[in-house]
């Protein structure tokens, strides 16, 4: 079975397995594998319920489900993303097998990755029984359940097929499940931690955006104002977000509060889901948002900002060589305040870092 691992030194990919329940000796797969160090960024096996937590953090509401094995590889493909180097992959595993006595349960494995471009998810049931032979059974099968689901992700074999043991075996396409799941704890703190959406907005500053990629400029700016980053994953005439690009996101904005929500594209749709937020924007930004060509009546949206106690924070920017500030912009200036940054991040721009490859 080792045997298979080498063709993962072919697939130039950036592997990190996690898995808990079992899976274990996986781990020991990878490493016997020479020079398995170019693809292998870790591996984790968070056993107890308190180290599975810390992984993922969050408490989830069942160890060995589907919904953990999927958030289980999603943090594993957040660590093993580089930005500079394509093809992460991560896997989760959890599972409830044989042990001394025999479970009341069934015996369950489930298994996820999470590629560039896809969510792959399986779900087996195992034979019951109890005792050391039961358990290298059942420990042997996570093993090459997980090697072939790294396998596949990675391009180098054909899909998992059922092994023997399995009672039952399902395999699919989890890229909605996978959202959903990671949509349940979509703020990620600058403490590491991964927590439900807020209510409201009430002693929140939101820094909505893209960030793809963030410069220094954003960070400043989250920085100086204590701003929760804010990016929705369908914004307005732009195809809607990934798993994969959300958590690619989540990872390059690593060290600062960061949102994820989804359905609410345009600054009235986000002042309504955290109303009492400040919302911190850049001067051109500003005046898109009161532009009548994106479908909305400028008066009434602007009277709804104040019943929901916006506040806008203004920076200043720069723009075809010119300096755009609040007092260039004809706006409410009861909820808008100005705001100053830095002179050498004013014309800072994603599109500008994309270029440069940054």
């Amino acid at each position: 079975m080792a045997s298979g691992a080498f063709n993962l030194l072919e697939a130039n990919r950036r592997i990190y397995v996690v898995a808990t329940g079992a899976g274990a000796g996986l781990q020991k797969l990878l490493w016997d594998v020479p020079g398995i160090s170019k693809v292998l960024a870790g591996a984790e096996f968070p056993y107890a319920a308190d180290a599975t937590d810390r992984f993922l953090g969050f408490v989830p509401e069942r160890y060995c489900s589907i919904e953990t094995a999927i958030a289980l590889a999603m943090e594993a493909y957040y660590r093993a993303f580089q930005l500079q180097r394509a093809g992460a992959i991560g896997l989760g595993l959890s599972a409830s097998v044989a042990s001394a006595a025999e479970h009341r349960g069934d015996h369950r494995i489930f298994a996820a990755t999470v590629s560039d471009d896809d969510c792959r998810l399986y779900a087996v049931r195992l034979s019951k029984g109890s005792g050391p032979d039961a358990r290298a059974r059942d420990g042997d099968i996570c093993d090459r359940l997980g090697l072939a689901a790294l396998l596949h992700a990675a391009g180098q074999a054909e899909e998992p097929s059922p092994i023997s043991g399995m009672i039952e075996f399902h395999s699919e396409r989890c890229a909605d499940r996978a959202l959903s799941v990671l949509l349940e704890h979509p703020l990620f703190t600058r403490a590491a931690k991964r927590r439900p959406a807020p209510a409201n907005g009430n002693g929140l500053t939101l820094f909505p955006g893209a960030f793809n990629p963030p410069h220094d400029a954003h960070y400043w700016m989250a920085r100086e104002h204590s701003a929760t980053f804010h990016v929705t994953i369908d914004p307005p005439h732009k195809p809607p977000l990934g798993v994969a690009e959300i958590i690619q996101r989540a990872k390059l904005l690593e060290g600062y509060d960061r949102i994820f929500t989804r359905d609410d594209p345009l600054y009235i749709d986000k002042a309504r889901r955290f109303p009492g937020a400040r919302i911190l924007l850049g001067a051109d930004a500003l005046v898109r948002l009161l532009d009548p060509a994106w479908g909305q009546e400028i008066e009434p949206m602007v009277q709804e900002f104040r019943s929901l106690g916006i506040r806008f924070l203004v920076a200043d920017r720069e723009m075809n060589g010119e300096l755009l500030t609040l007092d260039s912009v004809e706006a409410p200036r009861d909820i808008c305040q100005r705001i100053l940054r830095p002179s050498h991040h004013l014309a800072l721009s994603s599109t500008k870092t994309r270029a440069l490859g940054r």
